[in-house]
């Protein structure tokens, strides 16, 4: 008796305690999903919408707001460079669009966890017009493995601007190195669109990383969140679905933030195709 009369005391204690205590603190509101997504795909793919974002993206990025002729029209396409060329100092290659030579230049690299300023083979890439271009030059060199401590020079791996020069590390220096171009392709577009293609993060599926690791975009911009999957871009490059120029002629006219690259897009050669572009089309 005397057992069960303290259970029934605690158990009241109990009780009361309870019914005094404050309640649970509610749940913490969880925070709203990317604005991309709280916008209807329909609304995203209609033709008001995506005009506006041109507007309000080239305000952003401070420079004029492309016409929808200039957006719409193909962008022309240029496979400058076919067959691998030896590029050695002081031998320069000219294209219609570039000019491409190889300097010795100091550059920051580490060295057994040492950081040293060592001479580097750095390429100098110069757009000879008054435009803007994306670019892609795929060089070689004889063992990348004696590049893999080389320094990076911050530079847009992906677009330049009018007459803009810019400069990349290929490797460390040494005596009578030289670096195989393999192959150059440029591609003319209205500034939002170099702009957007900057934006665009490098892979290796597209860019060699010994070359793309000193990647910045225009002005600092940050580049876009992974909102699209390499590995079906990279699938489809190695099976020859589809190639370099048709990705960025995609991200030339989609803000990688609100857009995506599907596999069947190719590069465009129709001004009254629809845009924005979509899977359906």
């Amino acid at each position: 008796m005397l057992l069960a009369g303290a259970l029934a005391i605690g158990l009241g204690v109990f009780v009361l305690h309870a019914a005094s205590a404050p309640p649970a603190a509610p749940e913490r509101p969880r925070p709203p999903p990317p604005s991309s997504l709280m916008i209807h795909s329909d609304t995203r793919f209609s033709p008001a919408f995506y005009r506006s974002q041109l507007d309000q993206d080239a305000k952003a990025f401070g420079i004029p707001s492309p016409s929808w002729e200039e957006i719409t029209q193909p962008n022309a396409y240029f496979e400058e460079l076919k067959t691998k060329q030896r590029l050695r100092l002081k031998a320069p290659i000219e294209t219609r669009h570039l000019r491409v030579s190889l300097e010795i230049r100091k550059a920051v690299s580490v060295m057994e966890g040492q950081t040293i300023n060592a001479d580097h083979l750095v390429l100098s890439i110069e757009n000879r017009t008054p435009l803007y271009l994306a670019y892609r030059i795929q060089t070689s060199v004889p063992d990348k493995r004696r590049c893999s401590s080389k320094g990076e020079i911050p530079h847009n791996a992906v677009a330049m601007g009018p007459n803009e020069t810019i400069m990349r590390t290929e490797c460390l220096y040494r005596k009578e190195e030289a670096v195989d171009i393999n192959r150059i392709e440029v591609m003319e577009m209205p500034a939002l669109s170099a702009y957007y293609v900057s934006r665009l993060p490098p892979n290796a599926t597209l860019y060699d990383p010994r070359t793309f690791t000193g990647h910045v975009g225009f002005r600092g911009h940050e580049g876009c969140q992974q909102t699209f999957s390499w590995r079906e871009i990279k699938d489809g490059v190695d099976s020859k679905q589809f190639e370099w120029r048709d990705v960025i002629d995609f991200y030339a006219r989609h803000n990688c933030s609100e857009y995506s690259f599907f596999k069947t897009y190719r590069f465009r050669t129709d001004s009254n195709a629809p845009l924005p572009a979509r899977p359906l089309d």
